[in-house]
């Protein structure tokens, strides 16, 4: 989290020269309010020149198809970077039933707790649909206090698991959230 703040800093003042629709190199587009959002994808990295100072490790993790990021210029300041990160899971489901989703809650909350070593609130772990397809939600408090984690895991039409987390501070929430959820339902696969 430190490393996406130092290099939100660097790129900070600079204009993100994209269009809207960003393809991803996960196999879909999605869309980012191109006002405030500075999105960094494998095609973004190779395009766009603003990213030359970035981070040499993140850049190599952006280049390999392992991570996208989005940094909330709007929202983020010198304390913390709110930020959406992209990975690409392996195959899996997610539950479908609300004895599955309960089991996946209770499963998510342990698991949580034994990789922060300590327990996080979850305020919200649920189903829910983005487009047509099925997701996974959860949201809880953030491992670095006063943020909160949100993430969607949505099953892709080949059956892999696109892991969609977002982390901000709690005070920016309010601004944070509805562009989150629309950069989410945005998501078209190929």
């Amino acid at each position: 989290m430190k490393k996406y703040a130092a290099v939100f800093v660097v790129l900070a003042l600079a204009a993100s020269a994209s269009a809207k629709t960003y393809p991803s190199s996960f196999g879909y587009t999605f869309d980012a309010p191109d006002t405030s959002w500075l999105v960094l994808t494998k095609t973004e990295l190779a395009s766009n020149p603003v990213f030359a100072s970035a981070d040499a490790g993140l850049k190599a993790k952006v280049a390999s198809g392992s991570i996208e990021i989005l940094y909330d210029r709007a929202t983020s300041d010198a304390t913390f970077t709110d930020y959406v990160d992209v990975k690409l899971g392996p195959k899996g489901t997610v539950p479908g039933t609300p004895d599955a989703v309960k089991a996946a809650c209770t499963a998510y909350s342990a698991k949580l707790a034994a990789v922060a070593k300590k327990p996080l609130a979850v305020t919200t772990c649920e189903s829910r649909d983005v487009g047509t397809l099925k997701a996974f939600y959860v949201e809880y408090d953030g491992s670095v206090a006063g943020t909160v984690t949100m993430q969607y895991q949505i099953a892709r039409p080949d059956g892999r698991l696109l892991y969609v987390t977002a982390v901000c501070k709690k005070t920016s929430l309010p601004k944070f959230r509805p562009d989150f959820e629309a950069i989410v339902k945005s998501i078209r696969f190929s």
